[in-house]
C-alpha cells in the first residue's frame, strides 16, 4: 500500500463519516420530534413541556435539566407524580432539545432570562425551581436574578462552586475552536450511533429507567454536532460564572432543599452540596449514602420528598401566628375517631 493510497483512503473515509454525521443529525431530529410546544421570547423560541396544567392549588414547579440531555430527563421519573396536584413546567434550556440558541446563550443568566419569559407566558408568576446538576446552577442564578419569582429551591446533585479539577477530555475537544468541528462530526457522530445507548445504560445501571431512558429521553438529540458543541461550551464556561456567584449565595433567603450523593463522581459533595448548604440561610441538605449523580432517576422518591418539604415550609411561613399556635395546641391532643 503506497502512502498516497493510504492518505486518499483515509480522507475518503473521513469525508464519508462527516456526511454521515449531517445525515444522522437530520434523521435524529425528524424521528424524535418535539414533545411539547414553543414559546417566543426575546432570545428566540423556547421549547416547553407542561404537565398537570390547572390542577391543584400548590405552586407550580419549574424543572431544569442538566447537561447532555433535555426537558424529558426531568419528566421521566418526577413530573408525572408532581402533576397530580400542580402545574409542572419543563423547559429545554437554550440550545438543548428544541430551544433556540443565541450567540450569548452560554451565559447562564441569558438562558434564565429566556426561560423565565417563557414560563411567565404560561401564567406562572411564582413557583418552586427544581434543577439537577447544571440545571441546579441555573436555578441558583434564577433565584439571584429574580427573587420575586422564586418561592423555593430543590437542587439535585448541584454544581455550585468552582472546582479544582478540569472538565473531561471529550468536552474540551468538543469545544476546541480549531479542531472541535471535525471531532464533533467524526468521533461524536460515530459514538452517538454505536456507543451512546450502551454508555447511558451503564451510567444508569440500577435505575428503573435504565432500559428505556435513551429512547424515552431522546438523548440522541444531545449528540447532534451543534448541540454537543453547545453542551461543551456551557460546561467549559460555567467555571468563570461560578466564581463571582459563590459570594452571593447568602442573599438567597427562600426555603432550599439540596439532595446529593456520597458517590457522585461528577459533582463532588464536599466541593458543591456541603459548601452551598453552609452558605444558604434556609437550607436543608439531604445526603444519600451511596448515591451517584443521577439521583432523580436512582432515588426519585428522595427528590419528591424534598419538593414536599419545600411545600410544607412555604405553608408554615404563610400561616398566621395564631393559626400556627392553634395547630400546635390541637396536635397535642389525640384525634377522636367516629364510632357507629
Amino acid at each position: 500500500m503506497t502512502p498516497t493510497f493510504f492518505v486518499l483512503t483515509t480522507f475518503a473515509l473521513l469525508v464519508a463519516v462527516v456526511l454521515f454525521s449531517f445525515w444522522q443529525d437530520r434523521h435524529v431530529t425528524r424521528v424524535r420530534p418535539p414533545a411539547g410546544h414553543f414559546v417566543d421570547t426575546a432570545e428566540g423560541k423556547v421549547h416547553l413541556i407542561t404537565r398537570g396544567e390547572g390542577k391543584g392549588d400548590k405552586l407550580p414547579v419549574v424543572m431544569l435539566h442538566g447537561s447532555f440531555t433535555n426537558a424529558l430527563d426531568m419528566d421521566i421519573d418526577l413530573a408525572g407524580k408532581l402533576a397530580k396536584d400542580r402545574q409542572v413546567i419543563l423547559p429545554d434550556r437554550p440550545g438543548h432539545g428544541f430551544s433556540d440558541r443565541g450567540p450569548d446563550s452560554w451565559r447562564v443568566d441569558v438562558q434564565v432570562a429566556a426561560m423565565r419569559e417563557a414560563v411567565k407566558k404560561q401564567g406562572a408568576d411564582r413557583y418552586v425551581l427544581c434543577g439537577q446538576s447544571y440545571g441546579a446552577a441555573t436555578a441558583l442564578v434564577w433565584a439571584l436574578a429574580y427573587p420575586e419569582d422564586v418561592a423555593g429551591l430543590v437542587l439535585v446533585a448541584p454544581v455550585t462552586h468552582p472546582w479544582p479539577y478540569g472538565v473531561r477530555w471529550y468536552i474540551r475537544m468538543g469545544n476546541n475552536p480549531r479542531y472541535g468541528w471535525l471531532f464533533r462530526r467524526s468521533f461524536i457522530a460515530l459514538y452517538s450511533r454505536y456507543g451512546a445507548p450502551r454508555g447511558v445504560a451503564r451510567a444508569l445501571r440500577g435505575c428503573k429507567a435504565a432500559p428505556y431512558y435513551y429512547e424515552r429521553s431522546r438523548t440522541a438529540l444531545s449528540f447532534r454536532a451543534a448541540e454537543f458543541h453547545w453542551n461543551a461550551q456551557d460546561i467549559c464556561r460555567l467555571y468563570e460564572q461560578l466564581v463571582p456567584m459563590e459570594g452571593l449565595y447568602p442573599k438567597i433567603k427562600v426555603p432550599t432543599e439540596v439532595v446529593a450523593g456520597t458517590h457522585d463522581l461528577t459533582v463532588i459533595l464536599p466541593i458543591h452540596g456541603r459548601r452551598l448548604a453552609d452558605q444558604l440561610p434556609d437550607c436543608n441538605l439531604d445526603i444519600i449514602d451511596g448515591g451517584g449523580h443521577a439521583l432523580h432517576h436512582s432515588h426519585p422518591e428522595r427528590c419528591l420528598d424534598a419538593i414536599d418539604r419545600v411545600d410544607q415550609r412555604l405553608e408554615m411561613a404563610a400561616r398566621s401566628p395564631l393559626e400556627s399556635a392553634l395547630r400546635a395546641i390541637t396536635a397535642v391532643f389525640p384525634q377522636r375517631t367516629a364510632t357507629k
